[in-house]
């Protein structure tokens, strides 16, 4: 029930988020924006979406296989899907239901499954970085947020590989009682994480976390042409969505609501674009490329729910 407060709380923000940019933006503009909105580009943009999470979904999947989880394909997809549904909770904590789910569906020990979902966290990051420096040459204002992440990446990824650390912090974890049961073993979870973190896996990982940033930030560009915005260059909208996802991660707000709309608006403001023209189109991409796979993400979250747990009997 505290999870299914939280997950109202965060829709009703984010609503109220919404329509308070909407009342700063101009009331004709909005309705000129979505009349001038060319559906032939919704196809690309919905294709470009869905192949962003194919690429994290094979990144799950070769996690779990690396780790020595084997479970059904389809129950592997709506398990992570199921994450993505619960990733609006702050901190991405909503994720650790993914780790719940391998538990109650397939008696997979969580001391396991937690490695996976915070090593998924840290090639995340680090997609985003590599994403947003293709761009700096058309955005060089990305080059503060991209250095400053970098450098909260790539210190979490070194305390990630000591043992020492890992284990220090992992004591504080377990006095948080959400955080208890996920840190039943931590011997164990070391252990995966330090298997996931080396070799040439590693460049896989960065490789297919990068490919979903670089699917989703084209989205971007091709939502802002859908609506006649052409000032833009494709490199610069992936360092500039890119960079406002990072100030978004920051905050530990929920999928960085306010701050991601905000800054990347802010953003478009300072290229030339009208900001109630800014605040109105960055609504629209965060619908189209958070909210939408999020929906989708409570859909399989009924479906995972529904199926019978190993060792169950019709």
């Amino acid at each position: 029930m505290k999870l299914l407060s939280k997950v109202i709380l965060v829709v009703v923000l984010s609503i109220l988020v919404y329509v308070s940019f909407l009342i700063i933006s101009d009331v004709n503009s909005i309705s000129n924006e979505f009349s001038n909105f060319q559906i032939e580009y919704l196809p690309i943009i919905l294709v470009l979406i869905t192949s962003g999470f194919f690429s994290l979904i094979l990144r799950w999947n070769l996690l779990l296989k690396k780790s020595g989880i084997i479970i059904p394909n389809t129950s592997s997809i709506l398990i992570f899907m199921g994450g993505v549904s619960l990733s609006i909770v702050p901190g991405k904590a909503g994720e650790l239901i993914k780790s719940e789910l391998l538990k109650i569906k397939f008696n997979i020990p969580r001391s396991k499954s937690v490695s996976i979902i915070i090593v998924e966290q840290v090639y995340s990051g680090i997609g985003l970085v590599i994403t947003s420096l293709f761009g700096l040459y058309y955005f060089d204002l990305g080059i503060y947020v991209t250095i400053g992440f970098s450098i909260i990446v790539f210190s979490f990824f070194l305390f990630l590989s000591s043992t020492k650390i890992f284990q220090k912090f992992s004591k504080i974890f377990t006095r948080i009682k959400f955080l208890e049961k996920f840190v039943e073993n931590i011997s164990e979870s070391q252990l995966v994480l330090k298997n996931l973190i080396k070799g040439k896996f590693v460049a896989i990982m960065i490789s297919l976390s990068t490919l979903f940033w670089i699917f989703i930030s084209s989205a971007v560009y091709f939502i802002l042409v859908a609506f006649g915005i052409n000032i833009f260059e494709l490199f610069a909208i992936w360092t500039m969505y890119s960079s406002s996802i990072m100030l978004g991660f920051v905050s530990f707000l929920p999928v960085g609501i306010g701050v991601v709309e905000g800054s990347f608006a802010g953003f478009m403001a300072y290229r030339g674009i009208d900001i109630s023209i800014a605040l109105t189109l960055i609504i629209i991409v965060r619908l189209l490329v958070e909210w939408l796979p999020i929906s989708a993400g409570f859909i399989c979250l009924k479906f995972i729910y529904n199926k019978k747990s190993v060792g169950e009997t019709k």
